[in-house]
């Protein structure tokens, strides 16, 4: 497809229909149900692509205000203008891009494909390192994951389009894809002209608002296919083959297919190569790590090898008989001193395992070292996940491509076990058979062993198994989360009243000595009706500033000084305001006999100004004002406790009292809020000596600054007790970080700065929660390459 898109040629529109583009001509011959799919997906895709670039705004705008030079702050304010300008033609590019998929489906001749192959080669990718091999990395990663995390929903479907539509569908070339999204949203980025930097931060929240949102859209457009009785008994993983096409549709573009078909094949094959190239360098470094000189294609030897076939067999002998060590990863000596001693027995023991072979178990078992090492994983766990290690080398044995295939099902089992297990606690080998998530793995380890033999699809039916399991446990948890971050919110939102209705009244009597009645009114009741009105209403509502009115009033009605102006002023406006006052604290139930010992005095009071005697009414403020705010009666919000996910909300001052002569309150007491209860059970992490605020580093500043939701951290509290947490929310009005263990219940709260300083300090660990599989293959890259350059 020409990229060129300067010629304005897009921006006509033909009124003769034999003009049109190939797109409209190729969509209008598409069925019904995927015109409807077509909608649907557009409508859901406009949604999320709007939260992007709502998003996009803000996110760019924060890294400009953090910026520690002109340049990057100047860099960030001219991409978010760029990014906003370009928001519209953005949107329509990559839905443009996306009916080309649709049309491919149809004329896959009108719309060629680039053959990118060349340029995903491993050496290519090791040599470039400039803004566009940034952005392709960013976008593969993208897709691996999505891939990777839908991989069921896609294939189903993937496998109903099918049989809609003339052209062989298959992942890469489904419409709606994760291939086809992400290839998309890039096409149309690239016409927005800004930097790399800004380009990658657009690219990551694309990948968090879209690509990561993507579950809902494939479960709405299976179910529309199944709801059109296309495949609805579709379930698991099928390999059921595509059901003949009606010739009135297949004839027609037999050719097509085939040639789709061949070019779909020749992908696949081309991806298997590039996967065992990956085993041939990984091999050749190994091989500069024994000394060999080269790797040859074969490694014969003279002596007789045994088949990648028979170790197979002889290691699922040793697997079954327990070979896996629960506490230890075998090194590759015990591995072929087990294999070599099973072979002994069954009359076989002058066979050696064949060159390859044996560097395929070499490569698992450091992988495997490196799993037990991985500080992100609790020992129990590791010990687990390492009684995998010989399925493992089978599965890598069997299949060479095995550590370039990055949607295999047994590397995604393995990656979804160890993300799940990542903020699992260990309580003590007495409480690890109780725990779910423990007993999960456990049992999913067990059935690998015993029943893996040689058909990989038993990982394809453990991992389906395995996410259900994962699923309803992160539903569980969900819950609990959302009801800790609607409490600290509830509770940043009142002491956000709070702190308002504490300005606005310091405002109000400002530079006036105000009597000890009015003061005392004021304080211990008046301030509950301002902060109610301001959480329910908001500090800029009218009734809001009515009430400010009314403490204005009486500030004025109990400090002016009688004049023959003021005198008939002040007779008009005491009626006016006991009753709004009166009103004010009906409504929120304020205890009925306080409210009439308050109006007593403040009647007294209006009274003796209005003698004259005001001299002697007035008393200082001071220290009487203070004792009146202790004295004050509890009062809480009623229609904010009907709420089933805020907290309650006490509209008192911090310590409340009732005089011994005075009547019970009819307001209840006031309920501990979740996250206060929460609180009561969270972990202290150490606090730094005093006077090392300055010392918060940049560096770490910054880090926390790019923490995202859902970071995972070790925690090592006070006593030495150490806690996996999880951060679920930042709530902006106080600033504060609020971290769930993996139940969703909050174990620890923290100020931006005090987190700054906690990962100084190592009290907080930040946690690696990257693919497990893929993290222990880049570390034995990584060493490989070390160990050859020394």
């Amino acid at each position: 497809m020409n990229k060129s898109r300067s010629n304005g040629h897009e921006n006509v529109v033909h009124l003769n229909p034999e003009h049109k583009r190939p797109a409209e001509v190729a969509l209008a011959r598409m069925p019904a149900a995927m015109h409807q799919l077509r909608e649907k997906a557009r409508l859901k895709l406009q949604a999320l692509l709007r939260g992007l670039f709502d998003k996009a705004d803000d996110a760019l705008f924060e890294l400009a205000d953090q910026a520690t030079n002109n340049h990057e702050q100047n860099l960030y304010f001219d991409s978010m203008r760029q990014v906003r300008l370009r928001r519209k033609e953005t949107e329509t590019e990559f839905f443009r891009q996306l009916d080309i998929g649709f049309a491919r489906l149809v004329d896959p001749a009108a719309f060629p494909v680039k053959d990118e192959q060349d340029d995903e080669a491993p050496e290519n990718l090791a040599l470039v390192g400039n803004d566009e091999l940034e952005e392709m990395v960013a976008s593969e990663t993208m897709i691996n994951r999505a891939n990777e995390q839908f991989a069921e929903q896609v294939q189903h479907l993937t496998l109903r389009m099918d049989q809609l539509v003339p052209v062989k569908v298959y992942q890469k070339n489904n419409p709606v894809g994760p291939d086809v999204v992400c290839h998309a949203f890039v096409e149309a980025a690239s016409q927005i002209d800004v930097d790399v930097k800004a380009r990658l931060v657009v690219f990551k929240l694309f990948d968090r608002m879209v690509m990561n949102q993507l579950a809902e859209l494939y479960a709405l457009l299976n179910q529309q296919l199944i709801d059109a009785n296309i495949l609805p008994s579709l379930r698991g993983n099928p390999g059921i083959s595509r059901p003949a096409r009606p010739s009135s549709m297949a004839a027609p573009h037999k050719s097509q297919e085939r040639s789709a078909t061949s070019q779909e094949r020749a992908r696949e094959e081309g991806a298997d190569e590039g996967a065992q190239q990956l085993l041939g360098t990984l091999r050749e470094l190994l091989g500069s790590q024994r000394g060999d000189s080269a790797v040859s294609a074969t490694d014969a030897s003279s002596a007789p090898s045994l088949s990648s076939q028979d170790l197979v067999s002889v290691l699922t002998l040793a697997q079954q008989r327990g070979g896996a060590s629960a506490e230890s990863v075998a090194s590759p000596e015990q591995v072929k001193a087990l294999v070599s001693n099973l072979l002994q027995r069954s009359g076989n023991g002058e066979r050696d395992i064949n060159q390859v072979d044996e560097d395929v178990i070499n490569l698992v078992s450091m992988m495997f070292e490196f799993i037990l090492e991985d500080r992100s994983l609790a020992a129990p766990m590791k010990a687990l996940l390492a009684r995998l290690q010989i399925p493992m080398i089978k599965v890598a044995i069997a299949d060479k491509s095995f550590f370039g295939k990055g949607g295999h099902p047994a590397r995604r089992l393995l990656n979804e076990m160890a993300t799940s297990a990542l903020g699992w606690q260990d309580t003590g080998e007495e409480n690890r058979g109780r725990d779910a998530l423990y007993k999960k793995v456990d049992e999913t380890v067990s059935r690998v062993l015993t029943d893996y033999t040689k058909d990989v699809s038993i990982f394809e039916t453990l991992l389906l198994d395995f996410r259900a399991f994962q699923e309803k446990e992160k539903r569980r948890a969900k819950i609990l989360e959302q009801r800790t971050i609607d409490a600290e919110d509830g509770k940043a939102k009142s002491q956000r009243a709070r702190a308002e209705v504490d300005a606005a009244l310091a405002e109000i009597s400002a530079g006036v000595e105000v009597p000890h009645a009015a003061a005392q009114l004021l304080a211990a009741a008046w301030s509950n009706v301002l902060f109610i009105t301001c959480l329910k209403e908001g500090p800029q509502s009218e009734v809001f500033e009515s009430q400010l009115q009314t403490a204005r009033d009486l500030v004025w009605s109990t400090t002016t000084t009688m004049d023959v102006e003021n005198r008939p002023k002040l007779l008009k406006l005491v009626p006016r305001l006991l009753a709004s006052l009166r009103k004010g604290l009906e409504d929120i139930a304020f205890n009925p006999y306080q409210m009439g010992q308050m109006f007593k005095a403040l009647e007294k009071l209006h009274l003796d100004i209005l003698r004259g005697k005001a001299q002697d009414a007035v008393e200082s403020s001071g220290v009487e004002a203070a004792e009146s705010v202790v004295q004050a009666a509890p009062v809480q919000a009623p229609e904010l406790e009907a709420q089933p996910t805020s907290p309650p909300v006490a509209a008192t001052p911090d310590v409340a009292a009732t005089p011994a002569e005075a009547p019970a309150s009819n307001a209840p007491a006031p309920i501990p809020t979740l996250a206060e209860q929460a609180h009561e059970q969270a972990l202290v992490v150490p606090e730094a000596a005093a006077g090392e605020d300055d010392e918060v580093s940049g560096q770490h500043m910054a880090l926390v600054s790019n923490l995202t939701q859902g970071s995972w951290f070790e925690m090592t509290a006070e006593g030495g007790e150490k806690c996996r947490c999880r951060l679920a929310a930042i709530i902006k009005p106080t600033g504060k970080y609020i971290f769930v263990n993996r139940t969703g219940m909050k174990v620890a709260e923290q100020t931006r700065e005090g987190l700054a300083r906690a990962l100084r300090d190592g009290h907080m660990l930040l946690l690696d929660d990257g693919m497990l599989f893929d993290r222990a293959l880049e570390s034995v890259i990584g060493n490989l390459r070390q160990s050859r350059g020394h």
